[in-house]
């Protein structure tokens, strides 16, 4: 209700926000392509190639950022909460980072992503569950808050299968068939994975949480 009222005064300074969630919520998506790219490559060039576009990505997302905030200092009069457009902007721009984090530290660790098949399904599951963070955006941007609940359910039970994932990995881990140096290794990855994760519910938690809010 309040969005409508005050998209009747401002109909389109507001917009902006919602154009650029929708814009970083891409950029967190096609992260996730990239990175479950180098998951899958054996060509070293390409998976260097790769590994620059991903850093790309990330300077893209502080960009998008930049431009939140600078909105934000010029519009007095915003389409919704302040620190929601804040802390959802800041939550889209820490999960592009820590999707580049996760490949950082398999060229640290020189950990083999493709003799892993948690590594795999957690690559495959980052695609998939910042699909529907683009989908979230779109719903937020046109105002269709009956889908976003469906799509926050989705990122749920994406989390749900991840955490699965990575007890069965865990289990694998402490099994006997690895040294000590490679368990901790995989621990810190296993770790980003899981924030980043993490980090895709909370996102569509809070978007769920604005449509509340503003219905």
């Amino acid at each position: 209700m309040l969005r409508k009222i005050i998209r009747a005064i401002i109909p389109s300074k507001g917009d902006i926000f919602f154009a650029l969630f929708v814009e970083a919520s891409k950029n967190v998506h096609d992260s996730a392509n990239i990175f479950a790219q180098i998951i899958n490559t054996d060509d070293k060039a390409h998976e260097a190639q790769l590994s620059t576009d991903l850093r790309t990505q990330r300077q893209k997302a502080i960009e998008i950022e930049k431009k939140v905030l600078q909105q934000l200092s010029k519009q007095f009069i915003t389409p919704i909460d302040r620190g929601d457009i804040k802390e959802l902007s800041g939550l889209l721009l820490k999960l592009t980072k820590r999707i580049a984090k996760i490949n950082q530290k398999l060229k640290i660790y020189t950990i083999d992503a493709k003799a892993d098949d948690c590594l795999i399904k957690s690559a495959n599951t980052l695609q998939n569950i910042t699909k529907v963070l683009v989908d979230i955006m779109l719903d937020l941007q046109k105002g269709n808050y009956d889908n976003i609940s469906n799509h926050d359910q989705k990122t749920d039970e994406f989390d749900d299968g991840a955490i699965e994932d990575l007890r069965h990995a865990m289990r694998e881990m402490y099994s006997g068939d690895y040294d000590t140096i490679t368990v901790l290794k995989l621990k810190e990855i296993y770790k980003s994975i899981e924030n980043a994760i993490d980090t895709s519910v909370n996102i569509a938690d809070l978007v769920m949480q604005i449509s509340v809010k503003d219905m």
